[in-house]
């Protein structure tokens, strides 16, 4: 991979209002910068690799036209399996094909140079824009609610029980390739996922985050989970790339009809605003990792030590 290709960027968001928060302009556009992501994945990912054990199956799996990889949520504040999964993307394609990874809010405030490596703020405007321009992204659906799911649900996959990504993948006629992964949940503990004290606390309204867990771990023992980061246990972490899902492919069967194309001004086919059809096919999606996820905790002896 090349330390002197340029700086990959998307179009700026003509949408983007003129005031916001500076943390929240860092994710109006995404600069990969190839260097930085060379630096990185030479630096920092085999140290994460050693310290959690981490192995990734199925990278052929990952296609070679765009895509929407949707992955399930695990490990708090802390969703290293992006790493991993980035990682595996870059030794793939290289940093010539970049990857959008969805960030949330509280990340992007404190560390908005992550969309040098290919950060991007976790909302619909944002995911758009990337789609539009081309870039394949990685989506966490189920974002804080399954992140902090307690510790006895963690092998369970809820995605949030959001569909929105299964609209962007048939607005942009293309594949879903869904990503599970295990370990991160055991690189703490979460207690209590708290989402009545969310809305109590207002964590809801300000921070887009619909809970307020107590968690408990390294380096505070017991604590309430979104004030600060774990210091993770090394659990070992194992991520699987599971084949590709023609989304177009089954909403067409299913209307008994060719989707529209996007037309010019942007408008897509109505019939993906179709709640049964968007359902259906997130629950196929969903269904499919948990059956992966089901194999990769069936086949893990012990939590933490794998």
């Amino acid at each position: 991979m090349s330390s002197h290709a340029p700086t990959l960027a998307f179009p700026p968001l003509s949408s983007q209002p003129r005031e916001v928060p500076p943390w929240r302009a860092r994710g109006a556009s995404l600069a990969i910068e190839p260097s930085l992501v060379a630096w990185f994945l030479r630096t920092v990912e085999p140290v994460l690799r050693r310290y959690f054990r981490a192995e990734v199956f199925g990278v052929e799996h990952l296609p070679s036209q765009q895509t929407l990889l949707v992955a399930n949520h695990d490990g708090g504040m802390l969703p290293l399996d992006g790493i991993f999964i980035g990682a595996a993307w870059y030794r793939r394609f290289g940093v010539e094909r970049p990857l959008g990874i969805l960030v949330h809010d509280m990340v992007m405030r404190f560390a908005g140079w992550l969309n040098r490596v290919g950060a991007i703020l976790a909302d619909r405007p944002h995911t758009q824009a990337a789609l539009d321009a081309g870039y394949s992204v990685l989506v966490y659906p189920g974002g804080s609610r399954e992140t902090f799911r307690t510790y006895w649900q963690r092998k369970t996959v809820t995605l949030g029980d959001r569909s929105g990504f299964v609209r962007h993948a048939l607005r942009h006629r293309i594949p879903i390739t869904p990503v599970v992964s295990v370990g991160l949940h055991e690189t703490f503990f979460v207690l209590l996922r708290g989402g009545w004290l969310a809305d109590r606390l207002g964590v809801t309204r300000h921070l887009r985050a619909d809970v307020f867990p107590l968690v408990a771990g390294l380096p505070f023992g017991i604590w309430p989970g979104v004030m600060f980061p774990q210091l993770p246990l090394p659990a070992k972490v194992t991520v699987q790339i599971l084949p590709p899902i023609d989304v177009v492919a089954l909403a067409e069967e299913r209307l008994g009809r060719p989707l529209q194309p996007l037309t010019t001004d942007g408008s897509a086919d109505p019939a993906i605003e179709q709640r049964d059809l968007v359902q259906e096919i997130f629950i196929l999606v969903r269904d499919r990792m948990q059956h992966a996820l089901t194999d990769l905790y069936r086949q893990r002896r012990h939590p933490i030590l794998g």
